[in-house]
């Protein structure tokens, strides 16, 4: 469908007057707004050079499906069709809103066909509603399948492109960005203003057309901060209920040595709301005035209440406590009796909790105290303007900062909203504030009765005031984004966006601030009492600002204990701090935040004037580092360049998941090719096929043998375009079980069973077979896979180098993405330049994700044999590489910048689209090749393998040269370390992947006597030394010798487990939630944790505690878990790599091979090669380790060892 060109498509035409100007209007696109309501509406929000702002209002773009019909039928069938949808019972209700509709041609996206149209009948409607209902007449929403189609007339009709939201589709219509440039050529001014915008007018879509330019505009950015108070110094809440009061009290109960009864009860009541002070126990703080004489009625009530099991204590465990727990059927109806029964803790605290929050008043919420707001024009580095409001007298520490104080909450919440609609930001950032700040402000309103005033956030007149909720997929599990919707200005959390596009150890402010705003220190003078650093990037540094020092090791060390030293002034090439450096080791500086922690702001808080001044100063500078983050990594041209690529607004990329991306990337390209995308099935739960190829590692400690790794360029994108593999030239599948017996068939035939569009003239054909998976279940063990069968794809390969959709579309990203990187590396201009080094990226990203998303069950263009086929392809050109490397370079004499030398190449490794291997040089006569002369030897030759394979390929297929390793540690599939050399044989760097210097649920501990051991190996090539340092290190730790903050170990939370109980952090996270509720972890958050000793058996999660809670009640650390559960695994591998040539197994040896040789006669290859492992693994433990864990657990016990009494 084109409605801008002559299509057979008519929208019609618009009743509005629109007049023509004599300059058409020119502004940026940054924000979207639809009304589905009655007449579908989009406006659209745009800004100019000159930060004039815009409201743009489209009301004649009308939402519309296609439903694909018979090839015979007629405008009399498509008239039938539609009187059959009004009368019908479940959507006639809404058919009155069909616009138009009429019979068309086009082509469909699956299944090869020879380029054939299809009809469809093109419905126009006035909003959704309509098209919502049709969906259901071929959709199920329950099994998330779509069924045969909907018969009419003996034709099975089905529904295509209604997945697609019309906003994108108006995009790809008129072929805009929604973060470029329009200009509008026919326009009305509104008569009555909607909006705070400069201008607001109306247009047809028709008349807006895009314009290529890229130019700054100067969008006006706020980043906020709010600080609340605390009643009790937990984690501020909004709204607060019984929970705390119900925990204290069950708790406080159980630990009471003269029992549990009613006089109890109310002691410790009293004592909660103030009337007593005689036993230890928190006070809670209700919202109006409460008398003695209430209490006792209420607490009546409490005592005669009947408990019951229901829906409120199933919430409150599901929401509050650990979700495996559930309250049982049948409790004591008496209060005081369920008290004393042996039912959960958890249990006792939901039921208790609910009694209250419906027997007493409502309890006081922590308030909103500060509210710090910076303002910064885009492309200028510093604020114009820094803000913040808070709640009574606070003083201005700095003549830079603007303060404005108020009396109460409710003032404090509406001056905020005041303020920005005074400043009329276009974006507004901050740090978490979809996952804390909007819900905090937003319950407060409420609780304050303002929510109507402070709602008004937006540049519309019309707003919600309910709170906007979605979600979102990470590596860590769902998260959900909580947010007010200010239409018209663009909302940008920072903290989502590191969360999804980061891996870092930590999320929190300080750690982001300072491992983005920071650098590696070139050198540093000591003056007087001042120092000179000098660095590359001064990016954050200001005079008075902060910054710490890290000694850049395996793990973090902090220098001088994290001490911050104070920025004084600037020096060429760097900055000056006040004191000086004595350090001989490599560092980087970091930002750090010239901070206070929450239990001092809640402190200052109550105090006067001068400390809440301390903290606003606090609040506008977190605001401020905000800014810097956001500006460092360009935030915001990375979303512009990929909202202009895959047709979205910048909001859905911050919003919603990668789908919606994709989605309108290649509806976009298919409409480009007069193609249909029809509403497809969510794929099966056990469509299953195998994945990238990994070729068995030959795992050894290489360490004067160079290792060579040669890559394919893109290639499984580039297989999908080399072998045409798309949806839309599948001819035909055939799936055959084990025995070739065949099982499924897919594919258009004749009456006579033939393939249809096989053998057609003028094309090609291509089959790629894959393996064919299923889970199965055997007992009571858990599924697993197993080989089913094979399946037989056959490619139509189009006439003239023509590609299929998917092809085409990787083709052109590909060569997109080329000249790109071309045009960005003879660009002068920094501006354009950064612009093209983040187009790029956005490309490169988009065509990996394609080819993924192909295979994604929920993808609306899912295709398991597109997947499945490519991947297919890729292992076979890894097999390709494999073997012509080996073939070509096997027993061959080759001429070297050395001299003649003989070359016996293997494989080392292969993974995904690289293969590792050697040449194991030697000179003619058989003599050694000095390793330095055999690395620069394998650079040059691999050069010219990868050139030779690539001789033999389809483009565009290019097996290219990327790096070569020496020494190398190969461990398993997916896990090495070396020193990586590119083209420069002496300029090499430490390269690792998935070892545990990369791990973040290591200990510090782990990673530096690992990493100095890799280091050691690397640079000095010296297994004995090496085993030095080990034992030194381990018996640092027996000794407790160890600092603390060495033995943290921090996990990501996730969303769910299926069995949380087993899941150590998981349960330590209930834990923090019940003793300090409104601190309880969420979903994403990392925990950081010690193992701590314990007597008796317990469960993994009852070994750990949080490092402050281990100092506060003075645990003991168990030093030996980590030696055994952290370092040796990891370290054994290493070493049971190199047993053979240990001087400590020497006397062992021989024995030792005896011992091998009488097991492997009497296993299988594979069984052995694992026994004969785990009897390696074992040597080393017993050397090792094991003198050191002796020790250790005779320290747990505090027994001696017996050599103590010989000292």
């Amino acid at each position: 469908m084109a409605h801008a060109d002559a299509s057979s498509e008519k929208m019609p035409k618009s009743k509005i007057h629109y007049h023509s100007k004599a300059s058409p209007l020119e502004c940026k696109l940054f924000d979207f707004s639809v009304n589905e309501k009655d007449h579908f509406q989009i406006q659209m929000f745009g800004i100019d050079q000159k930060r004039n702002t815009y409201s743009i209002t489209v009301n004649d773009f009308n939402p519309f499906i296609y439903i694909r019909v018979g090839h015979r039928w007629t405008k009399n069938d498509c008239d039938l069709f539609i009187d059959h949808l009004k009368s019908h019972p479940d959507i006639g209700h809404q058919a009155k809103n069909i616009i138009s509709y009429e019979l068309i041609k086009k082509k469909s996206l699956y299944g090869f066909d020879g380029g054939k149209q299809y009809n469809f009948i093109f419905i126009s409607c006035k909003n959704m509603f309509f098209i919502h209902k049709m969906k259901s007449l071929y959709y199920d929403r329950d099994t998330q399948k779509v069924n045969e189609g909907y018969m009419f007339n003996s034709t099975f009709t089905k529904i295509y492109e209604c997945q697609i939201p019309p906003l994108l589709r108006f995009f790809h219509i008129q072929n805009i960005s929604p973060s470029g440039w329009i200009s509008i050529d026919k326009y009305s001014k509104t008569l009555c203003a909607s909006t705070n915008c400069t201008y607001e007018i109306v247009c047809s879509f028709r008349a807006i057309n895009p314009i290529d330019r890229d130019i700054l505009v100067p969008y006006k950015i706020c980043s906020f901060d709010i600080e609340a108070n605390s009643s009790h110094g937990d984690f501020p809440e909004a709204i607060k209920n019984y929970k705390k009061v119900a925990y204290d009290i069950i708790y406080y109960l159980d630990g009471n040595e003269f029992g549990c009864d009613q006089s109890m009860l109310k002691e410790l009541l009293y004592n909660v709301f103030d009337f007593k002070d005689t036993l230890p126990i928190d006070k809670c703080y209700l919202k109006d005035d409460y008398c003695e004489d209430d209490f006792d009625k209420h607490y009546a009530t409490l005592i005669s209440s009947v408990i019951k099991h229901n829906q409120k204590v199933e919430h409150s465990l599901k929401n509050y406590f650990d979700a495996e727990v559930t309250a049982p059927k049948i409790v004591p109806p008496d209060l005081m009796q369920m008290i004393a029964s042996d039912i959960e803790m958890p249990v006792k605290i939901a039921h208790l909790m609910n009694l209250l929050d419906q027997c007493f008043p409502p309890l006081m919420g922590d308030e909103v105290t500060f509210i710090g707001s910076t303002f910064v024009n885009y492309g200028e580095d510093k604020p114009y303007l820094q803000h913040c409001v808070c709640l009574n007298k606070t003083d201005r520490v700095l003549d830079s900062q603007v303060i404005e104080c108020y009396d109460t909450e409710k003032d404090l919440l509406c001056a905020w909203t005041a303020l920005i609609q005074k400043e009329d930001p276009d974006i507004i950032i901050g740090y978490n504030i979809f996952g804390f700040d909007f819900k905090f402000m937003h319950e407060r309103a409420q609780e304050n009765s303002c929510l109507q005033e402070f709602m008004n956030l937006g540049r519309t007149k019309e707003y919600s005031t309910e709170l906007q909720e979605t979600s979102i997929v990470l590596a860590s599990g769902p998260y959900e984004l909580k947010f007010i919707a200010m239409t018209g200005r663009l909302e940008i959390d920072v903290y989502t966006y590191m969360r999804k596009e980061f891996t870092l150890e930590s999320y929190k402010l300080d750690y982001v601030s300072s491992y983005l705003l920071g650098d590696k220190i070139k050198s540093f003078v000591n003056q007087g009492d001042t120092c000179i650093i000098q660095s590359k990037n001064n990016k954050g540094i200001e005079i008075g600002s902060y910054v710490h020092f890290e000694i850049i090791g395996n793990s973090t060390d902090t220098y001088e204990d994290n001490k911050k030293f104070r920025v004084c002034d600037f020096h060429k090439d760097g900055f000056v701090i006040e004191g000086n450096i004595y350090c001989e080791d490599k560092m980087r500086w970091g930002l750090a935040k010239d901070d206070v922690s929450p239990q001092q702001i809640f402190e200052m808080t109550k105090q006067g004037s001068a400390e809440r001044g301390i903290i606003a100063k606090y609040c506008i500078q977190d605001c401020n580092l905000v800014h810097e983050i956001f500006q460092k990594i360009d935030i915001m041209t990375t979303y512009i360049e990929m909202s202009k690529l895959c047709s979205v607004p910048i909001d859905f990329l911050m919003k919603r998941g990668q789908g919606i991306k994709l989605t309108s990337y290649v509806a976009k390209k298919c409409r480009e090719k007069d193609t249909l995308m029809p509403l497809i099935s969510k794929g099966a739960e056990d469509d299953m096929y195998e994945g990238a190829i990994v070729l068995e590692p030959k795992c050894n400690l290489y360490l004067e043998k160079p290792v060579a790794c040669v890559d394919y360029s893109s290639l499984y994108p580039s297989c999908s375009i080399s072998e045409n593999i798309s949806m839309d030239s599948k001819v035909y599948t055939i799936e055959y079980d084990l025995n070739r017996k065949i099982v499924r068939v897919t594919g258009e035939r004749d009456a006579s069973g033939k393939f249809i569009y096989d053998n057609l003239p003028g094309y090609k054909y291509v089959d790629i077979e894959y393996e064919v998976f299923a889970w199965k279940k055997f007992g009571a063990s858990a599924a697993t896979k197993v080989l089913t069968g094979h399946k037989v794809c056959r490619w139509a390969q189009f006439p003239h180098d023509q590609k299929g959709i998917l092809p085409s579309i990787l083709q052109e990203l590909l060569s997109a993405r080329k000249s790109t990187r071309k045009q960005a590396e003879k660009e002068t201009d920094l501006f354009k330049k950064n612009i093209l080094d983040k187009r790029q990226l956005s490309i490169k990203v988009t065509a990996n994700s394609i080819y993924g998303q192909a295979g994604s069950k929920t993808s609306t263009f899912y295709d398991m044999d597109v997947a499945a086929s490519i991947t297919a392809m890729g292992r076979t050109l890894i097999m390709y590489a494999k073997e012509i490397i080996e073939n070509v370079y096997r027993d061959r004499i080759v001429d070297t910048a050395f001299g003649k030398m003989h070359t016996n190449a293997e494989y080392i490794y292969g993974d995904t689209d690289s293969v590792f291997f050697t040449f194991n040089f030697t000179y003619e006569d058989g003599s050694r090749v000095e390793p330095q002369d055999a690395l620069a030897a394998t650079i040059t030759l691999a050069k010219e393998a990868g050139h030779l394979a690539t001789m033999f390929l389809k483009a565009p297929h290019d097996l290219e040269y990327e790096k070569t390793f020496m020494p190398f540690c190969l461990l398993s599939k997916k896990r090495y370390v070396g020193i990586l050399y590119e083209d420069d044989p002496t300029v090499g760097y430490r390269k690792s992947m998935g070892i545990v210097l990369k791990r973040r649920d290591n200990a510090p501990i782990v990673k530096d006597i690992y990493g100095g051991i890799i280091d050691i190996l690397m640079k000095d090539k010296d297994i004995e030394k090496s085993i030095v340092f080990l034992k030194k290190m381990i018996q640092q730790l027996v000794d407790e010798k160890v600092p603390v903050e060495k033995l943290i170990i921090s996990k990501s939370l996730r969303s769910f487990y299926k069995n949380p109980k087993q899941i150590a952090h998981n349960v330590l996270a209930e834990r923090i939630g019940v003793r300090d509720p409104g601190n309880k972890p969420a979903p994403g958050d990392r925990i950081p944790y010690i193992y701590i000793e314990t007597t008796g058996k317990k469960l993994q999660g009852e070994k750990i505690e949080t490092p402050g809670f281990i100092k506060d009640h003075k645990l003991k650390i168990d030093y030996g878990h980590y030696i055994t559960n952290q370092i040796m695994n990891p370290i054994v591998q290493i070493y049971s790599l190199v047993l053979m040539d240990m001087k400590e197994f020497r006397r062992r040896k021989v024995s030792f091979v005896q011992e091998l040789a009488a097991i492997k006669d009497s296993l299988e290859d594979s069984k052995y090669k694992k026994k004969e492992q785990d009897l390696k693994d074992k040597e080393v433990e017993k050397m090792l380790f094991d003198p050191y864990l002796i020790i250790a657990k005779n320290k747990k016990n505090n027994n001696k060892m017996i050599t103590s009494f010989f000292k």
